[in-house]
């Protein structure tokens, strides 16, 4: 599946640089494009600049000329700026990597100004004029240290209720888990917790890519499946096990004891995705899921593909679930799980409470003053 990938805001720039950095391991390692093209919209020139050096024909500054009000960090101003500047914006695109996009992905922030106003704005812009093609937002959710707030959960909720209006899925990756007990974490740790932010949608994207029997190992899972599935609130994971290597090079085929503790090892993998999903939810709330598994060549077998879809349908009963599978992994296994067309994630529901408590705070505070 091919994505076009719109990073907007500060945190939405760098996320959109570490889905370039995907698109690039998959052309060195599997020979194949995942990215159509990735922009930065940002009004910091010197962030972009620093994102965007010379030689990254993946990842494209889109420099607006707007600034906020001195000292205005709501949504409202993000809004207000991205309306002005949306054009250029659109403009700035590459028309010819539409026609090969299956999907658009808006990365952005959800507590800043730009991105939690921006991606909305330019969002519908995109469905207005791409009709055909999904619009998908991936939002990321503020640290614990950020609750406090007013400004940011303010942001955040009303960012999480324009997406869900606009948007066909919104994939939720809940910061609250991440850093040293959810506080910020320093900026050399920020890189790395924003590569794994990304790294889940690197096997989902590449599977369908892989042209040829001799990367399926029973069902390919296409563009086609992964549409189908990514609708409304989202969760994704991905777990990892590594798989045991015989000492004897000449036997080819594995014994029913190592069988079956290489099932063992990618139910483990799948439980761990199930552990590592974006943001918490209720599996039995969903209304759709898939399961992908990655396995080196001549470790796989059917069976791990069933144990692992008994174990989803036992864990989301009421979800329509689709599976693909591929020879992509070198001495492990992986398995990525998404979760989607949840009816209910407690932590926007947070969200949504806490903005209308600071809220009647801040009107009574007004008013006594």
């Amino acid at each position: 599946m091919k994505l076009m990938v719109i990073g907007v805001g500060d945190c939405g720039c760098k996320l959109a640089r570490e889905f370039a950095e995907l698109n690039k391991m998959a052309r060195t390692e599997r020979h194949v494009n995942i990215i159509t093209c990735a922009y930065a919209v940002n009004n910091d020139q010197a962030l972009l600049g620093e994102l965007t050096k010379p030689g990254w024909e993946w990842l494209k500054p889109v420099l607006i000329r707007g600034s906020v009000e001195l000292g205005d960090k709501s949504t409202e101003a993000g809004v207000r700026l991205m309306r002005q500047e949306s054009e250029r914006v659109m403009l700035a695109m590459r028309l010819g990597a539409f026609v090969n996009t299956d999907a658009f992905l808006f990365v952005a922030g959800a507590a800043g100004s730009l991105g939690s106003g921006g991606v909305p704005v330019l969002a519908q812009l995109l469905k207005e004029r791409h009709v055909n093609k999904p619009v998908y937002v991936f939002l990321v959710l503020p640290f614990d240290s950020e609750l406090d707030d007013p400004q940011r959960v303010h942001n955040t909720a009303i960012c999480l209720k324009a997406v869900d209006k606009i948007a066909d899925a919104v994939i939720l990756a809940d910061n609250r888990g991440l850093g040293i007990l959810g506080n910020i974490p320093s900026p050399q740790k920020m890189g790395s917790l924003n590569r794994e932010l990304a790294l889940p949608f690197y096997d989902l994207l590449c599977a369908g890519e892989m042209a040829g029997s001799k990367y399926v190992i029973g069902k390919m899972l296409d563009a086609g499946d992964i549409l189908q599935t990514i609708v409304s609130w989202t969760a994704i994971g991905v777990g990892k096990a590594q798989l045991s290597s015989s000492i004897f090079p000449w036997r080819r085929a594995p014994g029913f004891e190592e069988k079956s503790s290489e099932t063992f090892r990618v139910m483990e993998a799948m439980n761990m995705a199930l552990m590592r999903l974006s943001v918490d939810c209720k599996l039995e709330d969903a209304g759709r899921a898939l399961y992908l598994l990655s396995a080196p060549a001549g470790k796989a077998n059917v069976d791990m593909i069933k144990v692992l879809g008994n174990r989803l349908r036992e864990l989301a009963p009421n979800a329509e679930i689709r599976d693909g599978s591929f020879y992509g992994a070198k001495g492990f296994t992986k398995v990525t799980v998404v979760i989607s067309e949840l009816i209910y994630v407690d932590r926007i529901k947070n969200y949504y409470d806490r903005a209308a408590k600071l809220a009647q705070v801040v009107g009574r505070e007004e008013k006594t003053g």
